[in-house]
């Protein structure tokens, strides 16, 4: 076979394939344009239709869009204000409990019975219920009036037609509102009305639900207003006492509903009864004429927008009234059950649609003679443009031949020699174009391959370093804690076990017990501020400081002394400003006395063999060791009985986060605990439950922080022991 050079090979492919491109494309081009030529006058006025068609539809959900924005909204911002009613009310209750549960704290105090002089004024007043034995409740009542003081304040920062109440199961009712006259029957009357609280709707409603609720609307029995009130039980000694309501006037939540943009709006409760409306069109005036069985409204799909508002859905639907169609949108006030409701009339929508649809078909009519006129020349253009191509292909060809194959030869020689070893060689091509681009990749290249290789080496040897000297860190660091359990084998009195794991190679925090003498052990665990190598020195300065405080005690009263050096101990030289939370406690191991003190620590746990159930500890937040120097801590004491437990963990525990940034949280640390079985599992196996519970939290996410927990085990002077 005769042989053939690229150039004429790149010629002859270049110019066969331009000839039958050109024949073969530009007939078939030439041939679509003629058919699209007719076509497109067929096709122009039906796409300008349907173009019309979703303009229309889109200005129509635009509406539609915005209609249930607005509603969504005015809902959201009554909602707000229920939430701020139900805030304070609930406010007012949290007052009322501490009362209650602190009767040694608060003074017996006085409060006046409703008088006429106060009318039109906010003041705290007494009522009672007929026939009640005021002697019997005097101590009660000089301890509940302590609430007057909050009662005031709130009803002033809620304004007029603000009632609150706080209604003892008792009997009697503490009130403060503007409405002391209407308690008197008339002028000559000395002594006010008789008034049960307990009586009231809003008490038997809070008092069967047990919790913050609001109740349907009323008629205030003073005030004679349709009202709405927000209740919530309270207790003494962990006991139902009684109901505290706040109550609002439906004038003052109307002005809500009133001052909003929309024409026509209302708000239904979850009965389907209109509580208040806005009607500058007339449709609300309409609806209220006409019976809500009637039939007339279930064909105008009034019945259903009503149905799905009372249970609480949010929509748009088209309605009809007496022929005249509205769009209405509606979205549900979650704090009451109610649902905001506002219309738009349909007319309003469809003109602008109606000329919106008139303007793009006139643009259609016109874009399809365009196009026709505009076809043509084209057709025209591109027959003399296949002729002159044809030309100008044959002759190019002849020169890209020569221009593309040189270089070409040039470079693959280069590479050849590269690709031999010889990284220093360097491309020297200047065609202009991406095969000298290509020659300066290959030059940079090879430079970065040498620097690479140079880099790699060294880059290599550092990283092996680091993790030796890591490796190392961390088995000091894990050396440091008690990692032998049992630690005392012989001793039958107590047990304990601990476990730390780092969120990376060395953590900050630390766990740490030891015997001070025969009958007492000192427990220890804490959390330095901060991840990494600085927290973990951060900590073995803290843990040796402690330690060697700690076996300078003389006496059990020298534990929060101990606190307090350490404390000032690590503020010297802090210029970093680290600090680090603890939970320092002292157990004399004979009598079960606990002493400890909790230097801004999470809580710990404690198990009582009588309940069998984990609670939380009540425990002081003292200030962090090494924030502020001179602090004096104080340390609190508790007993423990044989078979009592003691949890102690860090926050990495608590805040542990999954893939959702949800927190494993308090409630899901007791709930495990409690369900785990503490009688029946060992140390080693209860914190195991506690690792499977945070491992089925987290997932799959990175863990954030350091996680340690550690847990005593008390057991007592067991028989025969001296």
């Amino acid at each position: 076979m005769k042989r053939t050079s690229i150039r004429k090979q790149l010629q002859r492919l270049l110019f066969l394939c331009s000839i039958v491109s050109l024949f073969l494309l530009g007939g078939i081009a030439l041939l679509g344009m003629m058919g699209a030529r007719i076509n497109s006058t067929e096709n122009g006025y039906e796409m300008g239709a349907k173009a019309a068609e979703t303009v229309s539809d889109t200005l129509k959900q635009e509406a539609e869009d915005r209609l249930q924005l607005l509603a969504a909204e005015r809902a959201s911002y009554i909602g707000l204000e229920m939430q701020r009613i139900a805030d304070r009310t609930e406010l007012i209750r949290k007052e009322m409990n501490w009362i209650l549960s602190h009767e040694s704290e608060y003074p017996q105090r006085s409060i006046a019975e409703p008088n006429r002089e106060n009318a039109g004024k906010f003041v705290p007043q007494l009522e009672f219920a007929a026939g009640l034995n005021r002697e019997a409740l005097a101590h009660e009542i000089g301890l509940t009036a302590n609430i007057q003081d909050m009662m005031m304040q709130v009803a002033m920062m809620n304004g007029e037609d603000t009632i609150i109440s706080a209604a003892s199961k008792n009997g009697f009712t503490i009130t403060v509102d503007t409405n002391s006259a209407e308690r008197f029957t008339a002028p000559e009357n000395a002594r006010p009305r008789h008034f049960d609280g307990t009586s009231r709707p809003w008490y038997k409603l809070a008092k069967e639900q047990g919790k913050l609720t609001f109740s349907n609307v009323y008629m205030a029995k003073f005030a004679h207003k349709l009202s709405i009130a927000c209740a919530v039980p309270y207790q003494a000694q962990n006991e139902f006492a009684g109901v505290v309501a706040m109550s609002t006037s439906l004038d003052k939540i109307s002005q809500l509903v009133l001052n909003t943009q929309a024409e026509t709006c209302f708000v239904l409760d979850n009965k389907g009864q209109m509580l208040f409306y806005k009607d500058d069109t007339g449709i609300i005036k309409e609806l209220l004429q006409k019976d809500i069985g009637d039939s007339t409204l279930s064909d105008a799909g009034i019945e259903t927008a009503v149905h799905k508002m009372t249970a609480g859905e949010s929509g748009v639907c088209n309605i009809a009234i007496d022929g005249k169609n509205f769009y209405l949108a509606y979205a549900p006030i979650k704090q009451t059950g109610w649902s905001f409701a506002a219309a738009l009339d349909a007319e309003d929508v469809l003109a602008t649609e109606s000329k919106t649809r008139t303007d793009v078909l006139a643009l259609a009519k016109k874009n399809v003679a365009a196009m026709d006129a505009h076809m043509t020349m084209v057709i025209l253009v591109m027959a003399v443009a296949i002729a002159l191509i044809i030309f100008a292909v044959r002759w190019q060809g002849q020169r890209m031949g020569e221009r593309f194959v040189r270089p070409i030869l040039n470079l693959a020689d280069g590479v050849r020699e590269i690709a031999g070893g010889n990284l220093d060689k360097k491309l020297s091509i200047h065609t202009g174009d991406e095969i000298e681009y290509l020659a300066d990749s290959f030059n940079v290249m090879t430079a970065e391959l040498q620097t690479y290789m140079r880099n790699l080496t060294q880059e290599t040897a550092e990283k092996e370093h680091i993790a030796t000297e890591l490796n190392v860190a961390t088995q000091i660091q894990e050396s440091m804690l008690p990692n032998i359990f049992p630690p005392f084998p012989e001793r039958s009195d107590f047990d304990i076990y601990a476990t730390m794991h780092a969120a990376k190679e060395v953590g900050g925090d630390f766990y740490d017990f030891y015997l001070l003498d025969d009958n007492h052990l000192m427990i220890t665990i804490a959390d330095v501020s901060g991840k990494g190598i600085p927290a973990a020195l951060f900590m073995v300065i803290a843990k040796t400081i402690l330690k060697n405080f700690a076996m300078t005690m003389t006496g059990k009263d020298d534990l929060a002394a101990v606190v307090s050096c350490t404390n000032d101990q690590l503020c010297q030289n802090n210029d970093v400003m680290m600090f680090v939370t603890a939970f320092v406690g002292l157990l004399d191991i004979q009598t079960g006395k606990f002493i400890y003190v909790n230097a801004g620590h999470n809580p710990p746990l404690i198990y009582r063999h009588k309940t069998q159930q984990f609670c939380y500890m009540e425990v002081k937040r003292n200030f962090v060791l090494g924030g502020m120097d001179e602090l004096d801590y104080q340390a609190q004491e508790m007993m423990l009985e044989p078979d009592d437990k003691l949890f102690f963990y860090t926050d990495g525990v608590t805040e542990a986060l999954n893939e959702a940034e949800e927190l494993y949280g308090e409630e899901r640390l007791l709930t495990c605990l409690n369900e785990a079985g503490a009688e029946q599992l060992d140390l080693k196996g209860l914190l195991t439950a506690v690792q499977k519970s945070l491992a089925v939290h987290v997932g799959e996410a990175e863990q954030s922080d350091d996680i340690t927990m550690m847990v005593l085990d008390y057991q007592g002077k067991q028989t025969g022991e001296v």
